[in-house]
C-alpha cells in the first residue's frame, strides 16, 4: 500500500483585511499548537471566490519569504502554516502547508507544495 501525498498549487497571496493578515483559529492535531495561520491564494481566481463568500473588504497581498519567518508586529506571534485557496471563511476542512515549506517553494519556483489536512474552530 502507497501513501499518496496531497500537493496544491504554491500561494502567492495572503489575505489582508482592515487589521493586517487574517485566517482562521485552527484546531490542534495531537499536541500540536499553532501560533499564527494565514489564508493564501496561489492565484486571483481563489481570492475572488473567497471574497464572494466573506462579508468583510479583503484585499490581497504578495507573500514573500521575508514575511513569513518575521513576527507578526500585532500579536507577536510567528506565522505557522497558510491555508491554501480557501473557498471562504466558513470552510471546515482546511489545507495547510507550514511556512518553511511555502518559503522554500516561493524560493524555488516550486508550482507545488505538499498540504496537510486541518480543521477549523466553529465561530459559534
Amino acid at each position: 500500500m502507497s501513501l499518496t501525498t496531497l500537493t496544491a498549487a504554491t500561494p502567492h497571496y495572503l489575505l489582508l483585511g482592515n487589521d493586517g493578515p487574517i485566517g482562521p483559529v485552527l484546531a490542534p492535531s495531537g499536541s500540536e499548537a499553532f501560533d499564527t495561520v494565514l489564508y493564501g491564494f496561489s492565484s486571483k481566481i481563489y481570492f475572488d471566490r473567497f471574497c464572494a463568500a466573506s462579508d468583510q473588504t479583503l484585499r490581497p497581498y504578495p507573500l514573500m519569504k521575508g514575511h513569513l519567518n518575521k513576527p507578526m508586529e500585532s500579536t507577536g506571534h510567528r506565522i505557522t502554516h497558510v491555508v491554501i485557496n480557501a473557498d471562504g471563511p466558513a470552510e471546515t476542512e482546511l489545507h495547510t502547508a507550514t511556512t518553511e515549506i511555502v518559503a522554500h517553494a516561493l524560493e524555488n519556483q516550486l508550482e507545488q507544495v505538499p498540504v496537510e489536512i486541518h480543521r477549523s474552530l466553529s465561530r459559534d
